[in-house]
């Protein structure tokens, strides 16, 4: 088999469009997948059969030791490759593998969004002898939205309403981000909650520009703003594929009066739901939290779903091990 491989900033429109149908065509599909999120330094791999996209990854090219090294370079898919037909994804991964042998790349990481069955009957790599776990199992909440919005609403914990109703009535409002403005006191409410909480916030001119190509796609995805008296008290960044909407950022201020995050997902809901989703995805969750965000999100309903390990094949042993070895001086000088 060929695979076809496309820097991103060189994919036509049209190879653009059909790369957003075939993500949007697949369960597993995820918004990490698409180019426009990946950025710079990043590639499209993909199958064709009979002329239609059957296999496709979206995949970062690292240099994990940095500039010293750049010759040592690793492909990464974040919630990728997508391909319903995990034998398809097995035989085409074994094809991108010797073919990353050809242009010496030392490793590929797949973190595709495979649900993990109890029974066993799943698909996995964890019996492959060439593919290793890099992490652990994750898991998220999921909600189902073909219900009626008072049926969903009824499926909250009682908190999580008398909060959303709370917020209602001290006169919040949560509106649709169209201008730079909002994005930009979105963005100083995230990094003072990252100061506050202790966390380190994702690149925010990252965030800004995923943000904007978001707000200028037909319905993939949005900024929420809440306001509390006409101030921005706080937001939350959607995204959408196919029939399932992301929660990706959310940030707000204390209000010793209201708590914002429960309307501004309450309105998440609406706005995926009025969108054509049928299933809305909390975008990471931690089973059993009895506080912080699993238990927040928990308030919501929904579904627990345990996704598979992150998985690493090493392409080229030698230059892995200089990977390794280089790392592993790093971290003891740290520690240092």
């Amino acid at each position: 088999m060929t695979l076809e491989s496309i820097p991103t900033d060189e994919l036509s429109p049209d190879l653009s469009r059909e790369v957003h149908d075939f993500l949007d065509s697949q369960d597993t599909g995820h918004p990490f997948q698409f180019p426009q999120w990946a950025g710079s330094r990043s590639k499209v791999v993909l199958l064709r059969k009979d002329g239609k996209i059957h296999w496709l990854g979206t995949f970062g090219v690292q240099t994990p030791l940095g500039r010293r090294f750049p010759w040592i370079r690793a492909l990464i898919a974040n919630r990728g490759p997508v391909c319903d037909d995990h034998q398809l994804w097995e035989a085409v991964v074994e094809q991108l593998a010797e073919d990353m042998r050809q242009e010496r790349f030392a490793y590929l990481d797949v973190m595709p969004e495979w649900i993990w069955q109890t029974d066993g009957d799943h698909p996995s790599l964890s019996n492959q002898s060439k593919w290793n776990r890099i992490g652990n199992q994750r898991a998220s909440l999921r909600v189902d939205l073909k219900a009626d919005e008072d049926e969903i609403f009824a499926n909250f914990r009682k908190i999580s309403r008398y909060e959303v109703r709370r917020a209602e009535r001290f006169g919040t409002t949560v509106s649709t981000a169209s201008t730079d403005a909002e994005i930009d006191e979105f963005l100083r409410v995230y990094e003072r909650m990252a100061i506050w909480k202790g966390f380190t916030p994702d690149a925010i001119e990252e965030v800004r520009r995923i943000i904007h190509w978001l707000m200028a796609s037909e319905s993939r995805g949005a900024l929420l703003i809440g306001r509390v008296r006409d101030a921005v008290h706080g937001g939350a960044v959607i995204a959408r594929c196919g029939r399932r909407c992301w929660f990706v950022w959310g940030a707000n201020v204390r209000e010793e009066h209201v708590t914002i995050g429960h309307i501004l997902q309450w309105h998440a809901l609406l706005w995926a739901k009025s969108h054509g989703c049928t299933e809305y995805d909390f975008g990471g969750y931690t089973p059993g939290a009895t506080s912080g965000p699993a238990w927040f999100k928990e308030g919501f309903g929904g579904t627990v779903v345990h996704l598979i390990t992150p998985y690493r094949r090493v392409i080229d042993p030698k230059r892995y091990n200089v990977v390794r070895v280089l790392s592993r001086i790093s971290s003891w000088g740290d520690r240092d």
